[in-house]
């Protein structure tokens, strides 16, 4: 499991690419719970001549394609091509979300088929081996015309997307409470698996009430060996024992609570103790001189300015996601019971 069964398609790219498919097609996109469509007007050729690509930039709103997914991990992004003069789907193409990380952009490069058996392809799990070695039977005329490439992220939660294909008294119940949420400040747009920190506290807490050695041992050494699963590691990389004793094996030291006497790794016999900080060996313990500290803040300069514009785009959206959500909150309080539609009854007489 990668994340979350529901939440959002969406692409991130300003184009899909179709390399070696020269159709003038209109492309549908459907999963499990909601479809798309890419008309023909945004399918142009490619400057190189080696395909087409549909134009999907986001201009005043128009062309944000995006899908609303219940069942993440039963459910492809089934892509079909649809050319002018025939019926039915002329290729399809499929990439299946649980290949997908929660929240993270992936690049995805699939192949485009041609069958005349088109639902025994898109309602099957198929990979390009299987197909290729002629496992699957009713597919021997699969061919590949094609790859369609572009960049996408699956977007862990429920959004604002889901309003369109609310179907039924449930989802309409379930995006109403998301939306009441939202409108409280309780959920945000944004799905994060960060925890609270009072919560961290207790549960760090938790752990090392019944590890005498993490009790006594500082706060940076705890921290270190215990693992945000609450697991801890202290055991399973140790030191090399010798490294707390002398050269008679006398132990001088405690294990998990003072610092070795000699090198953790390899320990010498010679009873001096050996110096911890070496500033030849500074870049191999992972320590930051001033050389490496100009260049790894340099690197980080370079991108500020552009990760602060997304935030703050990020959180202007947000608050006019929640603006909105305030707006059909106070709707629904002020019409009251009127918000349901009363069942319809026939009295005989």
């Amino acid at each position: 499991m990668l994340g979350w069964n529901v939440g959002t398609f969406e692409f991130t790219s300003e184009k899909i690419l179709a390399l070696n498919y020269h159709a003038h097609a209109k492309l549908k996109m459907r999963t499990g719970g909601s479809s798309g469509v890419i008309g023909r007007t945004q399918c142009r050729s490619l400057p190189e001549g080696d395909g087409m690509f549909f134009d999907i930039a986001k201009k005043d709103g128009k062309n944000n394609v995006r899908l609303p997914v219940k069942f993440r991990y039963r459910s492809p992004v089934v892509f079909e091509f649809h050319v002018a003069g025939k019926r039915g789907a002329a290729a399809y193409s499929m990439v299946w979300l649980h290949h997908l990380v929660d929240n993270t952009v992936t690049d995805i490069n699939i192949p485009i088929w041609t069958t005349k058996n088109g639902s025994r392809l898109t309602q099957n799990y198929l990979t390009e081996e299987s197909v290729t070695g002629h496992e699957v039977i009713g597919l021997e005329d699969l061919q590949e015309v094609g790859r369609l490439q572009f960049r996408c992220q699956f977007k862990a939660g429920t959004d604002e997307d889901h309003e369109r294909f609310v179907h039924d008294n449930d989802s309409r119940e379930t995006y109403e409470t998301w939306e009441a949420c939202l409108a409280e400040g309780v959920r945000h747009q944004k799905v994060s698996k960060e925890m609270p920190a009072k919560t961290q506290e207790l549960h760090d807490q938790s752990l090392t009430e019944a590890r005498d050695v993490l009790k006594e041992a500082d706060p940076e050494e705890r921290k270190k060996w215990l693992s945000k699963d609450g697991e801890d590691w202290s055991g399973a990389f140790s030191h090399d024992p010798k490294a707390y004793m002398d050269s008679t094996g006398r132990k001088r030291a405690e294990p998990g609570r003072d610092k070795p006497v000699h090198d953790p790794y390899n320990p010498s016999s010679d009873d001096k103790e050996e110096d911890d900080s070496s500033e030849s060996d500074s870049d191999d313990l992972g320590m930051q001189t001033g050389d490496n500290a100009n260049r790894m803040n340099g690197s980080t300069e370079k991108w500020k300015g552009q990760a602060d514009g997304e935030t703050d785009r990020e959180s202007r959206q947000e608050e006019k996601h929640r603006e909105v959500a305030n707006k059909k909150s106070e709707k629904r309080r002020n019409r009251g019971l009127m918000q349901w539609k009363p069942a319809r009854v026939s009295f005989g007489h």
